[in-house]
């Protein structure tokens, strides 16, 4: 038995239907993606999909809210490890951020791609939501260790524009499209993952500052 049949046999189906349906969805899109092309793909019958997901579109908020619980652990942790230092310490959290949307830069295309196309349901809002319950309770964890950067763009609708326009859109967009610009210019990716760091992180103090918090 090779590795990836040891993978594969590790995972429950409703793993891998997931899998398979986010690798078709972040090349095809959601409309494009039939659920006998993702059966096919994950070598199981379509009566089975049925059997762990009403439809497509539970399988796609599925994915969405496995994203966001996976993104709310991961800033709580942040949290936790740099709680007396997150100032001094931008540079390295900036990095596991950035490592962490590429290790999830499927989900993110789609995330693109679906609010684009549809025009009455727009992913990115859903779950850009400052109101929501995660976005709530990543917050709290920041208040809980005294992080006062985060809590600098909340409460109020300028300093949520500014954090969804000036900051989560933009890493959004590096997440999705690095790789293909780097390969279409011929530009070093690390360089290209420097560069974008070190700007982002300007204008993140640069903002932090003018909104009177340190740490």
């Amino acid at each position: 038995m090779t590795a990836k049949q040891k993978e594969e046999k590790g995972r429950t189906t409703k793993e891998r239907i997931l899998e398979e349906a986010e690798k078709l969805f972040a090349v095809k899109g959601f409309e494009g993606t039939g659920i006998e092309e993702i059966a096919h793909h994950v070598g199981i019958r379509k009566s089975v999909i049925y059997y762990h997901f009403k439809n497509k579109e539970e399988i796609l908020q599925t994915m969405l809210d496995e994203f966001v619980a996976r993104g709310v652990t991961f800033k709580k942790r942040l949290f936790v490890r740099y709680a007396e230092s997150f100032m001094s310490k931008l540079e390295e959290i900036m990095e596991e951020m950035v490592e962490f949307m590429l290790e999830n830069r499927r989900i993110t295309t789609i995330l693109l791609m679906e609010s684009i196309k549809n025009p009455h349901q727009v992913p990115l809002l859903e779950l850009w939501n400052f109101q929501s319950p995660a976005f709530r309770e990543v917050v709290a964890s920041a208040e809980a260790h005294n992080i006062e950067t985060v809590k600098s763009f909340d409460g109020d609708p300028e300093g949520m524009h500014e954090a969804f326009f000036m900051l989560s859109l933009p890493i959004i967009g590096y997440t999705v499209f690095s790789d293909k610009w780097c390969t279409h210019n011929g530009f070093d990716k690390e360089k290209s993952r420097k560069n974008f760091i070190d700007a982002f992180l300007w204008y993140f103090r640069e903002r932090t500052l003018k909104r009177g918090t340190s740490r």
